[in-house]
């Protein structure tokens, strides 16, 4: 009931007939039949753009208004025409029982009917102009408008404030802190605004450190080295070229107005290094086993003298900009037999960008005997580009031992800033955006189509889903929310959907090591889980598209294959959208480990790499949009997520887009998250699911565990979770999607939403290859792709896409039970246990691969 009404509530203030709020559907839809709807009314101005808040690890800090001269860009989502019979199209493209199943629309044809016309674009556009705001871009699907204008035209036009934020490692951003609404002259024609460009979702990788401590210590000693003195003005740090770009953006997006921590990643709590990373030796580690506050902290050194002490510098290191006043503290717990700080030490020291020495802040042979803070103010460096390092330098004795334990590090301001922040700072490219929409619009996903009507072609010009022509919904067709309905062909089309290959499968079965020292590879997830691959079917002929903040590297592919045995026969290509993303990213090991997973199990499938700045809602909503546009992909890949109530006009769009997807045969897939039952940090009070994988048009999928036999069979399941750096499967019911129809009747579901994931595969321990080395890595970020590579290749498999596969997945599910799947009946993410049947842990199960490929 929570759901409804606020769907319902939105669509009222927003004056607008929206099929995600019932609007002219009679059942066709995604919304169980009898959810209220509402009429057409006034083109009255309404909020149409919720307050975006986000929290966790993507909290920010308002700094306050933001200078009236501030650029800010934004995104319009445009409404489509003759929305209902979207909706019943999609229903009956999916539907086996239809006339028009599996029959898709070609880009040109959804454009000339259901896309906002071009008469209805430009009337925004001029609208836009006359306001003062810059256009940025304009799409083939006329689906988005990006825009730039100061931020007082911002404000005015759409009767908002913008403000100034810190959101930590991702700098100084804005944000719309009251909601959007639209002018009336133009309320008819847009579905949603998005005036804000915090970053509102991250990757799911989980570092695992599958060598034992011990193991990574005695690597790095040097037998027979007499004590060496500690020569400290002469050390440098060497820097990656991923690490000189990265200082390269610190430069370019410094803040030192902040008054919040600019440390990112402060205690270490992601489970991983990134901004730190691991200097000198490069041998520190996370570690679980002594945080100073919640779960993790980071080690270096070691503990005992029979391990040998390490020889030379080792600890971690973040590059940072020094605030005004720069304060520093740090906890560290520290431990050694040294005597002389002449021959060893604990010691934390400042770098400059290019690894050259500046200063030492303190050196010592300590034995703290638990956590001391640490506390220097270096606001001499203010405005600089600093490398902070904590950690230890060695001797290589055999007999001695040197250690510290670093946890919870700040550097603020130190005072209260009395400037208030330029429109310098603001570190998001031109309208990378694509706009949120507000929870108002969204069309609710395809459910099972209606079997009774059969399509009749009508007379207004809707376009044939191929050899068939599309149904109308109805007889009697649902009027456009524009005032100019009648829709005209885009002069610029966008290519239609890659064609696969005749259903012929003829590649190489994987047939690599199953794992190596770091975790799986391909082999062993194809053998255990029966992927089409080890049948023929190796995704050869379809296009599949990943969308990420960074692009790929196509060496640690090639690292990658090498190790896994595999011989890749497609391609990879990487993608600019909104300018492109940022190879130096920390999110680069999600954009390896995609990429790898997807050409280790479907080698022979053409990889596309969608890359943007960040993801924040308007580059994520611009990749979706370019995706879709371009037609070229047939399966689309998502390893991120965030709360799905931090920005609902976010979940609304990427949801809407999906839909035009799914009308033209692509599928749309996303991790499920990998916090649990408790995404929204909230301590599951209330529990919380990620978005979007709880879209209704996309595929959520959640993590297993498993182990096989000799023979590469499978052996046990249960669901995915690792407690060493505190990855769970993500699951759950939305609070703002109703339940779709393809899940209703199915047993065990919750009836309130929603329910998340829809199936499940492994997510942890796999090997990944990033930035020229291999690591072990946890998450649904892992299993995502993992059903991609399944999707391209049933693809190839039945010769053309299969498009929007969750009404199928749950009606073969409700046919024939297991026997396409694999129960998972064990384990938990917090708030709810796996069991018999579905569950809000590893949905339905896991997919046995050929036999599934063959039912869709």
């Amino acid at each position: 009931m929570q759901t409804s009404l606020r769907l319902v509530a939105s669509c009222l203030i927003a004056g607008m007939v929206l099929s995600a709020c019932g609007g002219g559907n009679s059942g066709g839809g995604i919304l169980p039949a009898g959810t209220p709807t509402v009429g057409s009314s006034s083109p009255a101005q309404g909020p149409i753009s919720n307050a975006p808040k986000t929290g966790g690890s993507l909290a920010y800090t308002d700094m306050g208004a933001a200078p009236q001269t501030t650029p800010v860009n934004v995104t319009l989502t445009l409404d489509y025409n003759h929305q209902a019979q979207l909706d019943q199209l999609v229903a009956q493209q999916a539907d086996p029982t239809s006339p028009m199943y599996h029959h898709y629309l070609t880009t040109d044809e959804f454009n000339s009917y259901y896309a906002p016309t071009t008469q209805q674009e430009q009337s925004v556009v001029f609208a836009l102009q006359r306001a003062g705001f810059t256009i940025a871009k304009e799409y083939s699907n006329r689906t988005i408008i990006e825009a730039s204008a100061p931020a007082a035209k911002v404000e005015s036009y759409f009767n908002t404030q913008i403000h100034m934020v810190n959101q930590g490692k991702f700098g100084a951003r804005y944000v719309n802190v009251k909601p959007a609404t639209v002018p009336s002259a133009i309320a008819p024609l847009v579905r949603a605004v998005t005036a804000s460009n915090i970053v509102v979702a991250h990757t799911g990788t989980h570092v695992r450190s599958s060598l034992s401590l011990s193991s990574l210590i005695a690597s790095t000693t040097l037998p027979s080295v007499p004590h060496v003195p500690a020569q400290r003005a002469t050390r440098k740090i060497a820097l990656s070229p991923q690490m000189k770009a990265r200082g390269a953006m610190l430069a370019r997006y410094a803040t030192p107005f902040a008054t919040s921590n600019v440390i990112g990643n402060p205690g270490f709590e992601s489970g991983a290094f990134s901004p730190w990373f691991a200097c000198g030796n490069g041998y520190a580690t996370i570690d679980s086993s002594n945080p100073h506050s919640g779960r993790y902290d980071a080690f270096t050194g070691n503990l005992a003298s029979n391990l040998g002490e390490e020889y030379g510098l080792d600890g971690v290191c973040q590059q940072v900009t020094v605030p005004t006043n720069g304060q520093l503290s740090f906890y560290v717990d520290e431990g050694t037999s040294e005597t002389s700080t002449y021959n060893a030490d604990q010691e934390a020291d400042l770098f400059d960008a290019n690894g050259n020495y500046l200063t030492n802040l303190y050196t010592e042979n300590g034995n703290t005997n638990g956590y001391v803070q640490r506390s220097y103010n270096i606001g001499a460096y203010a405005g600089q580009q600093v490398i902070i390092f904590v950690g230890i330098y060695g001797s290589g004795s055999f007999s001695d031992y040197n250690y510290v334990y670093l946890d919870d590090a700040s550097l603020t301001n130190g005072s209260t800033p009395t400037p208030a922040p330029s429109p310098t700072p603001v570190p998001t490219p031109v309208p990378t955006p694509v706009p949120t929409p507000v929870p108002t619009p969204v069309p609710t996903p395809v459910p099972t189509p209606v079997p009774t009507p059969v399509p009749t072609a009508s007379p207004t010009p809707v376009p044939t889903a191929s050899p068939t022509p599309v149904p109308t919904a109805s007889p009697t067709p649902v009027p456009t929310n524009s005032p100019t309905p009648v829709p005209t062909n885009s002069p610029t089309p966008a290519p239609t959907p890659t064609p696969v290959s005749g259903g012929t499968c003829s590649g190489s079965p994987d047939s690599g090591p199953v794992s190596g020292s770091n975790g799986w590879l391909a082999t062993g997830v194809a053998e255990a889980f029966d992927y089409p691959v080890q049948h023929g079917c190796n995704g050869a002929g379809v296009t599949v598209a990943v969308e990420i903040d960074t692009p790929i590297n196509t060496s640690d592919v090639a690292g990658y294959l090498s190790a896994a045995g595999v011989t890749q026969t497609g391609t990879i290509t990487n993608e600019a959208v909104s300018g492109g993303g940022n190879a130096s990213s920390s999110d680069y090991t999600e954009t390896a480990l995609d990429v790898e997973t997807i050409s280790g199990l479907a080698p022979g499938a053409n990889i596309i790499v969608y890359n943007f700045p960040d993801l924040s809602s308007q580059s994520i909503e611009a990749g979706y949009n370019q995706t879709v546009s371009d037609g070229k992909a047939s399966v689309v890949n998502s390893s991120f997520g965030g709360c799905e109530t931090s920005d609902t006009a976010f979940t609304n769009t990427t949801n809407t887009i999906a839909e035009q997807a799914a009308a033209k045969g692509m599928t749309f897939v996303a991790s499920s998250g990998d916090s649990g039952s408790d995404e929204c940090g909230t301590g599951n009070n209330p529990p919380g699911v990620s978005s979007p994988a709880t879209d209704p048009y996309f595929t959520a999928v959640g993590a297993v565990n498993f182990t096989d036999t000799s023979t590469g069979a499978l052996a046990s399941i249960t669901s995915g979770s690792d407690s060493s750096n505190g990855f769970s499967s993500g699951g759950g019911v939305s609070t703002i999607f109703a339940l779709p129809s393809y899940q209703q009747g199915v047993a065990n579901m919750v009836s309130t939403g929603r329910n998340d994931p829809d199936v499940a595969l492994p997510g942890v321990g796999v090997m990944v290859y990033a930035n020229g080395s291999q690591m072990q890595v946890d998450g649904t970020s892992w299993s995502s792709p993992e059903f991609v590579a399944l999707m391209a290749e049933a693809d190839q498999l039945h010769g053309s896409p299969l498009g929007f596969v969750n009404p199928t997945l749950y009606s073969i599910f409700t046919s024939t039970g297991y026997t396409d799947f694999t129960d998972v009946t064990t384990g938990t993410n917090g708030a709810y246990n796996a069991g018999t049947g579905y569950d809000l842990v590893t949905g339905i199960g896991a997919p046995k691969g050929w036999a599934l490929a063959n039912a869709l």
